[in-house]
């Protein structure tokens, strides 16, 4: 199988209720470094009542590789935020992370209406997200649990460059 971050058999789409537990075996991959155990429940309650676009990645064998979506948020709907974006933890490291990112943002790019993209991850992810161009706005530490901070980061999407 090709993991290299310049191709791959890998194929986006959009979720379908019977991936469910192939999404929630990635964020348990990701535990307790990336997400904290009590943020399953929300993640699970997110993909059961899913008001914005969500993605996933395949292998070539129908396997699903890698989740995350985006919606618009505030009073005028024009920032998009980013959630619950993950790659199985075996599979870090290898490109996928950056193709799931790219494909989000420029779906959100597609649409006039936005013109900021934001994220709350948490320290171990944040230098990911700045090598996009993503700014950290705020630091909470602990925001999401003991030893997990949230930062809070911001795109401005007329500076994108994919």
């Amino acid at each position: 199988m090709n993991h290299s971050s310049h191709g791959g058999p890998y194929h986006v789409r959009p979720y379908r209720q019977e991936d469910r537990e192939a999404c929630m075996a990635l964020f348990e991959s990701n535990v307790p470094k990336y997400f904290a155990p009590e943020e399953l429940k929300d993640f699970v309650s997110d993909l059961d009542d899913l008001k914005w676009p969500y993605l996933v990645m395949e292998d070539e064998n129908g396997k699903i590789v890698a989740s995350g979506g985006y919606g618009a948020i505030g009073e005028d709907g024009t920032v998009a935020a980013l959630c619950w974006g993950m790659v199985r933890r075996d599979l870090h490291r290898c490109g996928l992370g950056r193709r799931l990112l790219v494909e989000r943002l420029k779906r959100i790019a597609a649409e006039p209406k936005f013109t900021r993209v934001t994220i709350e991850t948490s320290q171990y992810s944040r230098g990911f997200f700045e090598r996009f161009g993503f700014v950290a706005k705020r630091v909470c530490p602990d925001g999401f649990a003991p030893g997990l901070d949230l930062v809070e980061m911001e795109l401005d999407l007329s500076r994108l460059k994919l």
